[in-house]
């Protein structure tokens, strides 16, 4: 057995909800460090944004993550995990100034992370199988899910407000699930001439991540340093055809799901450098 193997059994010795919880972290914590135009970096903040936010909120959430996946052992169902969504974004925003700087990380791998702890815990499978779970995981949600949904919403747009004194409109949707609050956000989005970001974040949960399907891809095609690949499959989506006007943010989310997926689908590989 080769140091490497030692590592990796020591890896696969731990609670699942501690890897689970460990790699979301580490891939917010990687994100910000590449640089991505438009972004906080760790050459430049940006938008009154520093690089010490976004590192301590990646490591707040761990907990939220954690109670997220021993919930879901137990469970072994989607039903209630929007309570953890919560959860996070308060966590998130502990010891730290600024907004909810990090909220569509939160909201596209709560159900993303569930499919992996349901479906494919020992990465057997593909994040292409994932993805196609993380959609029925959202179809699978319940009233309750979705007012601990849209009370986490809240929490994040009064976070936003203490942190930066601007605040932002939500629209309530009267659901039986969180998927039926996207399809229907995406198609008010759509008929009111919605802006590109709004749309696109809908989308993934609609349409199965569409996005964070070819921000993976990207990220899996490029080469060099871990936050050389993130650069790449960054510019990658922004220049994709019909992503005109879509927002920095947006994309960097879709790049620290992509970093969470390339750790959990690692099996050992050293792919930071």
């Amino acid at each position: 057995m080769t140091i490497l193997d030692e590592v990796q059994s020591a890896y696969q010795a731990l609670p699942l909800a501690i890897r689970e919880a460990r790699n979301i972290s580490l891939a917010c914590v990687l994100e910000p460090l590449s640089n991505k135009a438009g972004c906080v970096t760790r050459q430049l903040d940006t938008n009154r944004n520093t690089l010490e936010m976004f590192l301590s909120g990646g490591i707040n959430i761990f907990p939220a993550y954690y109670h997220l996946t021993e919930y879901l052992q137990i469970s072994q169902s989607p039903e209630g995990i929007y309570q953890f969504l919560n959860e996070a974004i308060l966590l998130s925003k502990l010891n730290r100034k600024g907004g909810q700087i990090n909220q569509g990380i939160l909201e596209f791998s709560l159900p993303i992370v569930a499919a992996h702890v349901l479906y494919d815990p020992n990465s057997e499978q593909s994040p292409d199988f994932l993805f196609d779970k993380a959609r029925e995981v959202v179809e699978l949600t319940t009233r309750e899910d979705f007012l601990n949904f849209w009370k986490a919403k809240l929490a994040g747009r009064d976070i936003t407000f203490h942190g930066r004194g601007k605040t932002y409109e939500l629209f309530k949707h009267e659901v039986n699930s969180v998927a039926e609050y996207y399809d229907l956000e995406l198609k008010r989005e759509l008929e009111s001439g919605g802006h590109a970001t709004g749309i696109i974040h809908n989308i993934q949960f609609v349409e199965s991540f569409p996005d964070i399907r070819h921000a993976f891809s990207a990220f899996e095609n490029a080469s060099g340093r871990i936050s050389e690949r993130a650069e790449q499959a960054y510019n990658a989506v922004m220049t994709k055809p019909g992503n005109l006007g879509i927002g920095p943010g947006l994309v960097a989310d879709f790049i620290a799901i992509s970093i969470y997926l390339a750790l959990t689908y690692s099996k050992g590989e050293e792919i930071i450098s």
